[in-house]
């Protein structure tokens, strides 16, 4: 995840996340809502249900305004660093959550976001696209 490397190095802060965020409440619920549409065979209503992590992770990043927390602790604001840590661990845990209910709909692009956020010596690995862009000159015609 980006944010993680541009605030932290790479490095995931070992902290809980924080339970009053309502993305971590979202992620909590998504599972079950996913397993009851599925059981249904209603594919809509799964991945409906599945943006529902999207939609709130957005949320938290416009709310959280991460960048703006990184500069508060830059200049001494140990409280905006904590909430900081909080919230990058949040938003790695709601792109877990992703890749795990993705994973019956797009498997390979589900394991490479769970590739993505598998730490490596307690750094994520460097952050690359998951759907690189085609070249001009590789794009079928």
């Amino acid at each position: 995840m980006t944010a993680v490397h541009r605030f932290r190095g790479g490095a995931l802060p070992v902290v809980e996340p924080s339970d009053g965020l309502p993305l971590t409440e979202v992620c909590a619920k998504v599972p079950g809502r996913v397993d009851s549409a599925l059981a249904d065979f209603d594919f809509r209503r799964a991945t409906r249900a599945v943006w529902t992590v999207v939609e709130e992770a957005n949320r938290c990043i416009d709310a959280a305004r991460p960048w703006v927390l990184a500069r508060r602790e830059r200049e001494g604001d140990p409280a905006a660093g904590a909430r900081l840590d909080a919230v990058l661990v949040a938003l790695v845990a709601a792109c877990r959550v992703l890749a795990d209910e993705l994973r019956p709909f797009v498997p390979g692009a589900a394991a490479r976001i769970a590739e993505r956020l598998t730490p490596a010596d307690g750094r994520l690995p460097t952050p690359r696209p998951l759907f690189p862009r085609l070249r001009e000159d590789t794009r079928p015609v």
